[in-house]
C-alpha cells in the first residue's frame, strides 16, 4: 500500500441465517468490495469499524490488532479512529454544514483543506435540508475526513444519487484519494464506481469472497455475472485498443481477430478498456452482410440456449469471449437456432458502454 499500511481481515459473523466469512489482505490505497444487496457489504464495514463485533477471527490494521477472538482484543470504534460515510450521509439536521464538519474534529486542527478539496465553502452556513443530494454527500465526506481518521470507510455513498450527480461526485472522490494519505475501503453494487475509483477489488456474494484482483480484469470474472445481471448489464468485456481515431469519432477494440467499434475515447493502443453491453441490445443474424447502420457484426458460435421467462437467453462465443443475447422464443424458432450454429452478433456502437466513464 502507498502509505505502508496493510489491512488483514480474517473473521466470521453470523446474523440470523446469514454468515459473513472473509479472509483477505487489503494492500492498495482504495480497496473496493462489490456485491449485490444482502451480500454482506455493510456488515463487513460495521465489523471493521467496531460497531459490530465478529464471532471469531481477527482484524489487523497495520501492526495493530483491532479484534482477536483468540486474545479477547476488541477495540471500540472511538479507538479505531476510522471515518465512516453512509449512503444517506446522516448529517445532523439541527447543525449547519460548518457545525457538522466540526463535530468530533480535533480542536487543534482546522478543516480548511477538506472544505477546499470538496468545494463546499459556499455551503457552510446552510442546514442539511437546504442541500442537494450531492452536496449532502460532499459534506458527509468532509465531516468524516475532518476527524483525521486513519482509514475512510464508505458504504455505497453514491447509491442514492442519480447518474448525473454520481458523475459530479466521483471527481471529488479522486481528489480525496490523491490528497489524503489514508487507505479507503469502498463498498458498492455499481461496476462503474469500482472502475472509476478502486485500485483493487473483491467480489462478495452471500457473505463469501468469490474473486479478487485488478478491477478491469475482475469484472470479467464468471462470478461477477450475477451482479451484472442485477444491474441490467449481462456482458462485461475488457478489450485492448487497436485503433483510436478522433477525426472519425471511433475507437476500435480487439476481440480476437475481429474488432468492436465504440464511440471515440482518448486511449493509447493496447490499453484495456472495460465495456458493458446489455443482452437485449444485441441482434442475432444468420448472415454478415445486412444493409444496416450498425458498426459491429461479430461472428460467433452458439454454446447454449436457455428459456428465461418469455425470452430465450443465447450464449454465444465470439473467439472465446462469451456474449449473452436475449431474444424472443419466436425469433429463436424463426432462425432455427441450435447449439453449434454459426451466427453473427449485430451491435450498435452507441449500445456499448465504457464502464470507467
Amino acid at each position: 500500500m502507498e502509505n505502508g499500511i496493510r489491512i488483514h481481515l480474517n473473521f466470521r459473523k453470523r446474523l440470523g441465517d446469514f454468515i459473513l466469512d472473509v479472509d483477505c489482505e487489503l494492500e492498495k490505497k482504495v480497496s473496493a468490495f462489490l456485491g449485490a444487496s444482502g451480500s454482506g457489504k455493510s456488515t463487513l464495514l460495521n465489523c471493521i469499524s467496531g460497531t459490530v463485533s465478529p464471532d471469531a477471527g481477527e482484524i489487523v490494521f497495520g501492526d495493530e490488532m483491532l479484534y482477536s477472538s483468540a486474545t479477547g482484543i476488541n477495540l471500540p470504534p472511538e479507538k479505531r479512529r476510522f471515518g465512516y460515510v453512509f449512503q444517506e450521509g446522516y448529517l445532523f439536521p439541527h447543525l449547519t454544514v460548518a457545525q457538522n464538519i466540526r463535530y468530533g474534529q480535533p480542536k487543534s486542527r482546522n478543516s480548511t483543506t477538506v472544505i477546499d478539496i470538496l468545494e463546499i465553502s459556499g455551503l457552510l452556513q446552510r442546514y442539511p435540508k437546504q442541500l442537494s443530494g450531492g452536496q449532502r454527500q460532499r459534506v458527509a465526506i468532509a465531516r468524516a475526513l475532518a476527524m483525521e481518521p486513519r482509514m475512510l470507510l464508505m458504504d455505497e455513498p453514491l447509491a442514492s444519487l442519480d447518474s448525473t450527480l454520481k458523475a459530479r461526485i466521483i471527481p471529488y472522490l479522486h481528489h480525496v484519494k490523491d490528497a489524503f494519505d489514508i487507505p479507503i475501503l469502498y463498498v458498492t453494487h455499481a461496476f462503474s464506481e469500482i472502475l472509476a475509483l478502486a485500485d483493487e477489488a473483491f467480489l462478495l456474494s452471500d457473505g463469501k469472497l468469490t474473486a479478487n484482483g485488478e478491477p478491469h480484469h475482475l469484472l470479467t470474472a464468471p462470478s461477477a455475472m450475477p451482479i451484472a445481471q442485477l444491474t441490467g448489464v449481462e456482458n462485461i468485456l475488457s478489450l485492448p485498443v487497436m485503433l483510436s481515431d478522433k477525426a472519425r469519432g471511433v475507437t476500435s477494440l480487439e476481440i480476437g481477430s475481429q474488432q468492436l467499434v465504440i464511440p471515440y475515447t482518448d486511449a493509447d493502443i493496447d490499453t484495456l478498456l472495460p465495456v458493458a453491453i446489455r443482452a437485449e441490445d444485441i441482434i442475432i443474424s444468420l448472415a454478415p452482410d445486412l444493409p444496416i447502420s450498425a458498426r459491429n457484426i461479430l461472428q460467433g458460435t452458439i454454446q447454449k440456449l436457455d428459456v428465461v421467462g418469455e425470452r430465450t437467453l443465447v450464449s454465444i462465443h465470439v473467439e472465446a469471449h462469451p456474449l449473452l443475447v436475449k431474444i424472443t422464443h419466436e425469433a429463436r424458432a424463426h432462425l432455427n437456432l441450435q447449439v453449434g450454429s454459426a451466427v453473427y452478433c449485430v451491435i450498435k456502437a452507441n449500445a456499448i458502454n465504457l464502464l470507467w466513464r
